[in-house]
């Protein structure tokens, strides 16, 4: 059940693979918005434009299944509908996003202690070059990502943490990125579990050249922490519901907004 939870979370397991024939589904929105941005150059926020304003809302799905008790395949897509506007200025768009497909793969799985895994991301455009907002740089990326994660008791419950940290190789213009995230969450009750997660991004390489976009989460090189608070809640069966909440703590040359995440999910 922990790796469920996870999966609610951080649109993956941690390093907990799924057992072979079973899996997960999510089905989600996210809810973002920002009327500012991190400064690209000396620190700071600055307005994205005049009465400038980014909206987003965006269906996603994720689904894992377990290929052999030590390899998990994965497949992930988006659809976001997005809307920014400035005095004299508007555009708005709802088109396909971008394409994820790769694995999970155990390294370490004993019944208590340390969990590790390995796991390998590709990533794809599904949409035309001249959609705006884009839903991304319009280029391939290939992520590789090591997890590591354990659970532990708290008292009478049970709490969980889990790290990882990768390299995003993105072709085309956009930089290379360095990613990483930790996390920790505590079963407050057999239903209902409550978790926090940090998100670290950080392009790596020389700044390139800026181009103008309305999408304030679409740039070449950015930096970016992003904070997430959640609750996951058992309807019973194998269905729950994830909700939550993020904020951009920090960054560089990116939009500082919030997000509201909702997600329904079933494992099999």
């Amino acid at each position: 059940m922990l790796a469920l939870v996870l999966a609610a979370g951080a649109a993956h397991a941690g390093p907990w693979v799924q057992k072979r024939g079973h899996g997960i589904v999510i089905v989600g929105v996210n809810a973002y918005r920002a009327d500012e941005r991190f400064a690209a150059f000396g620190g700071g926020t600055q307005p994205l434009g005049p009465e400038g304003k980014f909206r987003s809302i965006s269906p996603h799905l994720w689904a894992e299944v377990g290929l052999t008790d030590d390899w998990t395949g994965i497949l992930s897509f988006h659809a976001p509908w997005q809307r920014y506007t400035q005095t004299g200025y508007q555009a708005s768009a709802f088109a396909p996003g971008d394409l994820q497909a790769g694995f999970r793969r155990a390294l370490r799985r004993p019944d208590n202690g340390w969990q590790l895994a390995v796991q390998v991301l590709g990533k794809a455009p599904t949409y035309g070059a001249d959609t705006q907002p884009r839903p991304g740089n319009g280029q391939g990326d290939l992520e590789s990502t090591l997890l590591a994660g354990r659970s532990f008791p708290v008292g009478s419950r049970w709490g969980f943490f889990t790290s990882e940290g990768g390299f995003r190789k993105r072709w085309g213009r956009p930089a290379d990125q360095w990613r990483g995230e930790i996390g920790g969450g505590l079963h407050a009750t057999p239903r209902l579990t409550v978790m926090g997660q940090a998100f670290l991004t950080r392009s790596v390489g020389a700044f390139p050249r800026v181009e103008p976009g309305v999408n304030p989460m679409i740039e070449p090189y950015y930096h970016l922490v992003r904070l997430q608070g959640s609750v996951v809640t058992k309807l019973g069966g194998h269905w729950r519901v994830q909700l939550g909440y993020a904020q951009d703590a920090a960054g560089r040359n990116v939009g500082r907004g919030g997000q509201w995440v909702l997600a329904v999910w079933r494992s099999f």
